[in-house]
């Protein structure tokens, strides 16, 4: 696999290893050519564009039927245009990521308080219109029993005990890749899954609460990837974390060349080929091209080629306009 996005190439797919290994240098390059990732939603736009995308795909992935443009509305310009229940959702998951976001750097490791203040904060405004049958308090553990996916779960009895458990883990990579660590206490935290309802929606904050302490971007699983992310979770709750840990990784990867990576590095800083295909009309298999034959000025650092939007501009207005439209994603570069 060429180095320049985490993407498959031809009839496999790369190793889990070659996908966390391109993920690094992407991190790698943010951290110390970009200035690193941006803390505060209220301060950084594009965090704050990172920030609505997760909370328009977490809870879609739960039902939530507001489309990304209906949740920008909403927490930008405090316009409603879908049901209460629906749009107090959205809001306090907003209210959730932005805390998670924000205090993540000052904790080490996720203390079992933090999991109630992110229930609390998650789903406390809808709770309040309408709340669960069982008449459960929002940031507290549930009293019923239930069943996940076809996983017996911890009973209310053995969740306090169980969550300790689990707290005390995540402190200790334990020889994990901190994206792995990330995806297997996530699938742990859904086994236990202490809240009658909600727990999607926290078990993906709390994934990216922990990715942030690693200096990680969020995770935006995307909800067109809901069927691969519960199949990654039904797998880990066999013991193979590997697929949930590359749903991960690409979930980081996708906001760092969507959203960090092309925003923070301007005209001129040079960008990985996959960044640079987010805002262009090109896909990065094609920019590779370019840059393998010379094409597109490119230079190579480990496994990322490199390359930066003026370089871009630069093969689009030499390329022979004989050779069809600049913007298509296939033919001959």
């Amino acid at each position: 696999m060429s180095g320049d996005s985490i993407q498959s190439r031809g009839p496999g797919r790369p190793p889990l290893s070659e996908v966390l290994g391109l993920l690094d240098e992407e991190v790698r390059l943010l951290r110390e050519t970009l200035g690193g990732l941006p803390r505060a939603v209220e301060a950084d736009q594009i965090l704050r564009a990172i920030w609505i995308d997760d909370v328009h795909n977490s809870t879609a992935i739960e039902g939530n039927t507001m489309t990304r443009s209906q949740v920008e509305d909403l927490v930008e310009r405090r316009r409603a245009s879908t049901s209460l229940v629906e749009s107090l959702e959205v809001e306090g998951y907003a209210r959730a990521a932005d805390w998670a976001y924000r205090v993540a750097p000052d904790y080490d490791g996720v203390p079992v308080e933090v999991v109630s203040e992110l229930h609390r904060r998650a789903v406390g405004l809808a709770w309040q219109v309408e709340p669960p049958p069982t008449r459960d308090r929002a940031g507290a553990w549930r009293s019923t029993g239930v069943r996940v996916r076809g996983v017996a779960v911890t009973t209310p009895a053995a969740i306090p005990a169980d969550l300790q458990s689990w707290s005390a883990s995540t402190h200790r990579l334990d020889g994990r890749h901190p994206v792995a660590h990330a995806a297997f206490h996530h699938a742990w935290f859904e086994r236990i899954h202490p809240f009658v309802d909600g727990n999607g929606r926290v078990g993906r904050l709390l994934l990216t609460f922990m990715l942030i302490q690693s200096g990680y971007p969020p995770a935006v699983v995307l909800n067109t990837r809901r069927q691969q992310y519960l199949q990654a979770l039904a797998t880990a709750d066999t013991g193979n974390p590997g697929p949930l840990t590359e749903v991960v990784a690409r979930a980081v990867s996708g906001a760092l060349s969507r959203f960090l990576i092309p925003n923070l590095a301007g005209e001129a800083k040079l960008v990985p080929l996959n960044a640079l295909a987010a805002q262009s009309n090109y896909s990065p298999d094609y920019l590779r091209q370019l840059a393998q034959r010379g094409r597109l000025r490119a230079v190579r650092e480990g496994r990322l080629w490199l390359s930066s939007r003026a370089w871009l501009n630069e093969y689009v207005s030499k390329r022979d306009p004989r050779g069809g439209p600049p913007g298509r994603r296939s033919g001959r570069p």
